[in-house]
């Protein structure tokens, strides 16, 4: 039996049930938007003038009514804003933050939307910068503003969920010079847009089951491999399906198979639907039964060619993932396994990423938290074979545990080696204070610093990349508005010392990195 062509054939088939929910999805987001004009206005019946009445007094007596009821309406309204927020949003079993769906919906309330319909908006402004280069080809100290806005409109009916998400993101600069493109850069973004299908208690057995069609974000697991982006201006998307079933509190199973949207053009202000041919599909089981350790099994696979200088990839990625959430007063760890099997660039591929973090969380003041951290991302050992053991970091989140990025980000998943140390306190329930220390190396010191446009390919610069340090403050005063501000000082290793000398390679001189940035959300 050819195996081959039967998962060709398959292939094709679930690739054209993606595209053809996307188009499901882009009319339910048009009948959205259509039904959205209303804004949960009453319609109202026009009246018949009262005889005995003059009729220029009778109209404006109405419209002196309408006008003195509209501004006390509103404001009660907003005074109780948190009516309209709902019980769960159509894209919570896609995305595992609070903090990126719920909040009070002021712009509802406003409007005054029906029960059926949610709107809501956020907006982002980030002032950042480093003062001394730290990749190849960057020009002397840089600073931008970056600046991100989301809109949302969600809509219910029975089993039934649509929803869109506009995002729109630029650096405060003109598309040909901003200095981490796509990453931060992407002025006008269709970011969600899917229909949904959710059953509670799937033929009274207590499994709860939902089914995503269209655009859609996603966070599976640890957000190592898989996740939205949170700290990043923009954020990966991908056009296809997503099936939930889980026992609540006892098991949870993901599988989704789709097209990946291509973040490639800085140029085109209004880049909504750019797509090829790049799929990425996997499935995901996570259990929590046992009182020892909660237990995740993955499998994602990577189907793409390589076009306009990007990096062909055909492979298959396994996981395991054994860990115990932190709870006051108790150790808590965290290891996860990942092996990754099949072609890259065209050669033969072959590559392992492990984590391990141990953690403290101390039951007193602040309630402190202690973290040691190991990260391992295999590189190629010679860039001269005919195959590639560089770990491939998928679209996994890198700012929770290894550095700030969009305009810093200086280290990837990739042919990477780091020791680290964190400690975290929580002073108040709106206040957190991160402090963190890491080691950085080359797994492979033949191999490239992944992103950086910097490799030794005779090895004599040595592996050691350098450390940095980074304080971080959270302040979530009130749900719909936060702070961040965060410091990192990168203490620059013998690699990039000893290789100064090559044309557009970083000077040998610390960077410093630091962003202030606000939110507020409607």
């Amino acid at each position: 039996m050819d195996f081959s062509n039967s998962f060709d054939s398959l292939r094709t088939g679930l690739t054209l049930i993606a595209r053809v929910g996307k188009i499901l999805a882009l009319s339910a987001g048009c009948i959205l938007l259509m039904a959205s004009s209303s804004l949960g206005e009453k319609v109202y019946k026009k009246a018949t003038p009262p005889i005995d009445d003059p009729y220029r007094l009778w109209h404006l007596d109405g419209a002196r009514e309408k006008v003195r009821g509209i501004p006390q309406n509103i404001w009660e309204r907003l005074r109780h804003a948190q009516e309209w927020e709902w019980d769960e949003y159509p894209d919570q079993t896609l995305i595992d933050a609070d903090t990126e769906i719920r909040w009070a919906r002021f712009l509802s309330a406003a409007l005054n939307t029906p029960e059926w319909l949610d709107l809501g908006m956020t907006a982002r402004v980030r002032r950042e910068g480093f003062d001394v280069p730290f990749q190849a080809d960057q020009d002397g100290n840089t600073w931008q503003w970056a600046t991100r806005s989301r809109f949302r409109a969600s809509a219910r009916w029975k089993a039934w969920r649509a929803h869109l998400e506009f995002q729109g993101s630029t650096s405060g600069e003109e598309s040909a010079t901003d200095v981490v493109g796509t990453s931060t850069f992407n002025a006008g973004n269709l970011q969600q847009l899917f229909i949904g299908f959710t059953q509670a208690n799937v033929w009274g057995t207590g499994l709860r089951t939902d089914v995503h069609v269209g655009r859609i974000n996603l966070d599976i697991g640890s957000r190592r491999l898989v996740a939205r982006s949170h700290f990043g201006n923009s954020s990966q998307a991908f056009d296809g399906f997503h099936w939930n079933l889980n026992n609540k509190g006892l098991w949870h199973f993901r599988a989704f198979f789709s097209e990946i949207v291509l973040q490639t053009d800085t140029t085109d202000r209004l880049g909504m639907f750019t797509n090829s041919d790049a799929l990425f599909w996997g499935i995901s089981y996570e259990t929590y039964q046992l009182p020892w350790s909660r237990i995740h099994l993955y499998y994602f696979g990577t189907d793409a060619d390589g076009e306009d200088g990007r990096e062909g990839r055909t492979h298959s990625t396994f996981g395991l993932r054994l860990y115990q959430p932190p709870n006051s007063g108790a150790f808590d760890y965290d290891g996860e396994t990942v092996w990754q099997v099949g072609t890259f660039d065209g050669r033969d591929h072959f590559a392992y990423f492990q984590h391990v973090s141990v953690g403290y969380t101390f039951d007193m003041l602040w309630f402190p938290r202690l973290l040691a951290v190991y990260d391992y991302a295999s590189g190629t050992d010679s860039a001269n074979r005919n195959y590639s053991q560089t770990f491939d970091g998928l679209f996994g989140a890198r700012r929770g545990e290894f550095s700030p990025t969009s305009l810093f980000g200086a280290f990837y998943r990739s042919n990477i080696s780091s020791p680290g140390i964190r400690l975290i306190l929580k002073p108040l329930p709106v206040l957190d204070f991160n402090v963190k220390f890491r080691a950085w190396y080359l797994a492979q010191s033949r191999d490239a610093w992944v992103n950086s446009g910097m490799q030794d390919p005779t090895g004599a610069a040595g592996n050691v990349l350098g450390q940095d340090v980074e304080v971080r403050i959270q302040w979530n005063p009130w749900p719909n508005f936060s702070v961040d501000a965060g410091y990192d000082h990168f203490f620059k290793g013998s690699y990039i010392k000893n290789q100064t000398n090559a044309s557009r390679n970083p000077p040998a001189d610390d960077t410093n990195y630091f962003y202030l940035q606000t939110e507020v959300r409607f």
